[in-house]
């Protein structure tokens, strides 16, 4: 068993790049690289290295082996992707760039040779398995919800991207509009439109302007069923 807190220290952004730049080669392995917003990138199976992200949010989307379109959202910190197995790259996936974005672009040899002698203990990769896995449970929750839980359920899972204002309300991230939501939580644009205005009567969120605001979480928590969530925040 693992303290959260000792993983997630070692794991964190800053100290990723610490252990890289210990490596005399390591301009010649990482580039830092800006990318607008907007921008779409396709990848195939082929892939030699991977992303670091300092600054704003990408959107990650794959096709699964059922043609089952999955979508994950990343911050400053994350790896879009870091495959544990070769097996695990998917044919085709897409990073979208929800906003201008910095990052560290990483050849996959140099950081394993370089995490061989800095992480003997695999802290990153134990850091990054234990994320997905509760991706892949969101995933699970939502896709039982119904249309209204869903977007419910979507704004909850957006806290930690957002900035937590006080203990109860939190500014969700500045990249939301309608159309990102009701995509994020598989419905209509007009059905998201139809359930945020009853949450704005409920004085529980503010989106009138960017950024957004959940002015209530505990409440918004309450009307989705706390046993329901896994720990989004």
């Amino acid at each position: 068993m693992y303290l959260k807190e000792t993983i997630d220290s070692f794991a964190s952004n800053a100290n990723i790049l610490k252990l890289l730049k210990k490596d005399a080669q390591f301009n010649h392995h990482c580039i830092e690289e800006m990318v607008s917003k907007g921008t779409e990138l396709i990848y195939n199976r082929d892939r030699e290295y991977f992303y670091l992200i300092e600054q704003g949010y990408v959107k990650y989307e794959y096709d699964g082996q059922l043609g089952r379109r999955f979508h994950f959202l990343f911050g400053p910190g994350s790896f879009p992707f870091l495959p544990i197995y070769e097996d695990d790259v998917p044919n085709i996936s897409k990073i979208e760039m929800l906003a201008d974005v910095r990052w560290w672009r990483v050849e996959f040899s140099f950081f394993k040779k370089v995490m061989r002698v800095e992480d003997p203990r695999n802290y990153i990769l134990l850091a990054y398995m234990a994320r997905t896995r509760r991706e892949l449970y969101a995933i699970t929750i939502q896709d039982r919800l119904n249309s209204q839980d869903r977007i419910y359920f979507s704004l909850l899972s957006l806290i930690d991207l957002g900035f937590r204002q006080k203990n109860n309300s939190v500014e969700l991230p500045i990249f939301l509009t309608y159309k990102r939501l009701a995509e994020f939580s598989n419905t209509s644009k007009g059905y998201t439109s139809k359930v945020l205005s009853e949450l704005r009567a409920k004085k529980i969120l503010i989106s009138s302007k960017k950024p957004w605001v959940i002015t209530d979480v505990e409440e918004l928590r309450r009307l989705l069923g706390a046993d329901q969530l896994p720990q989004l925040s």
